[in-house]
């Protein structure tokens, strides 16, 4: 969860290090995430948990004067999520199974060193989507030709299946520039590809739109990391880095029409954000300071499209849609923690905590085409956002021989405050309802086996 948000902030977590594979090593940990639940007068409508097992491995041996090391990570992760009390016009129950395998193999001689990695992950799941209500309209013709027909179009219950699959690939050098400083440079590559399938019961009286229905919906991307170091080997400055990063996401959308009267592909869509952070780590005896600065930018292109959801004058041909583009897209990001490790006798307790912030600036630019564009309006809003998060973190690791014993736990704080004036809002409040957010929390227990 903590990865997911750094890199969503503008600080991808780069693993490019051989410290943590320097004994030969067997480990197996279980963890748990209180990831959000929502209250309502009190009671939980909404809940989003997660639940993992990971077994690692590391092994170190010497062929020459070159030192190897061979490293591996299997994880299984399942996350659940629950809204069926929820005030809200969709209501599921379902679970996500997430799978990853990574490998390492990192080779040095002398202060020279390589490093390469693997990366191998699928996610299944296949949630039923009940539809609890339609929108509704003041306008009587937006309801009559739009709002009102959906229901027969679509239905009240939506059967999805979504497959996703990730490979990836590292790679990382290191050299010693002198006898105070060391250089490395690192690349981190994964692309995914994920299928996307939505059924439902069309039940409208037209029988060239009536039945069984589906859609398909590929999605494509990818995530580059570059990063750039110059760590100290003196006492004070740690380490520096300059990382870029770009993320590239498309979508589209197969209709799967049953006659050529409906709309073969009802829309397609890119989303991808560029970006630079330069991270500045510091450590003295048991402290570690870091701090960080990110900015990047953000470009949107997508439409949708309904179906043919009815007919106009009885052959006219009624459907709707929206184009949406991002005109300008930027966050601006600072980040600043500590770290503090001490060792009571056989215990070793190392606790700290992240403050991060960031601003995201975007307007919102498009157009909205009712009855096949005889409507037209345009789209035309900002939005603004401000987010904090605060991450409060400890771990605590107890040895004895060859054993060792370790729990972690971390605490995620988020705030945030609209700053536009924009009348899009993604969520609703009744007046006089309490309403409580919950959760942020992980929890993990690992054991490990020194060889």
């Amino acid at each position: 969860m903590a990865g997911f948000f750094y890199n969503f902030l503008g600080f991808p977590q780069n693993n490019s290090t051989e410290s943590a594979y320097q004994e030969k090593f067997i480990s197996v940990a279980s963890g748990y995430g209180d990831t959000y639940r929502k209250k309502i007068d009190s009671k939980t409508t909404l809940t989003l948990a997660e639940q993992g097992n990971e077994i690692r491995f590391g092994l170190p041996f010497r062929t020459g004067k070159i030192r190897h090391i061979l490293a591996g990570e299997l994880t299984e992760n399942f996350t659940y999520f629950n809204n069926l009390k929820d005030e809200t016009s969709l209501a599921s129950r379902f679970r996500i199974e997430n799978t990853r395998l990574n490998t390492r193999w990192i080779i040095s001689r002398g202060d020279r060193i390589l490093g390469l990695g693997t990366e191998y992950g699928q996610i299944n799941t296949s949630p039923t989507i009940d539809i609890i209500s339609f929108p509704q309209s003041e306008d009587s013709r937006t309801n009559k030709y739009f709002f009102d027909l959906l229901e027969p179009t679509f239905g009240r219950e939506l059967n999805n299946t979504l497959s996703l699959e990730k490979t990836g690939f590292s790679v990382w050098l290191a050299t010693r520039l002198n006898r105070h400083w060391r250089i490395g440079a690192a690349l981190n590559y994964a692309d995914f590809s994920a299928d996307w399938q939505i059924r439902y019961v069309n039940s409208s009286p037209y029988d060239s739109l009536s039945g069984k229905r589906r859609i398909d919906i590929p999605l494509d991307g990818f995530a580059r990391i570059y990063k750039f170091s110059l760590s100290s080997l003196r006492p004070g400055l740690q380490e520096l880095s300059l990382i870029c990063y770009t993320d590239k996401y498309s979508y589209f959308i197969d209709n799967n029409r049953p006659s050529k009267v409906d709309k073969s592909s009802l829309g397609k869509g890119n989303l991808s954000r560029s970006g630079v952070a330069l991270i500045n780590r510091i450590k003295r005896q048991t402290w570690e300071f870091t701090s960080g600065l990110s900015v990047a930018n953000y470009n949107l292109s997508a439409s949708l499209n309904t179906p043919v959801v009815g007919y106009y004058l009885i052959f006219v041909p009624i459907s709707h849609s929206a184009e949406i583009n991002l005109s300008q897209g930027k966050s601006f990001s600072q980040q600043i923690g500590f770290d503090h490790s001490f060792q009571m006798r056989y215990v070793q307790i190392k606790a700290g905590a992240v403050y991060t912030h960031t601003l995201f600036d975007f307007q919102i630019d498009g157009i909205s085409n009712m009855m096949c564009g005889v409507v037209s309006k345009d789209i035309n809003y900002p939005f603004k956002y401000s987010l904090h998060i605060l991450d409060l973190h400890a771990e605590t690791e107890f040895h004895l021989g060859p054993l060792g014993l370790t729990y972690a736990f971390r605490q995620l704080i988020p705030t945030g405050k609209r700053l536009d004036d924009s009348p899009i809002h993604l969520t609703t409040q009744t007046p006089g309802v309490k309403y409580a957010n919950r959760g942020g929390q992980e929890h993990q227990i690992n054991l490990v086996y020194h060889f």
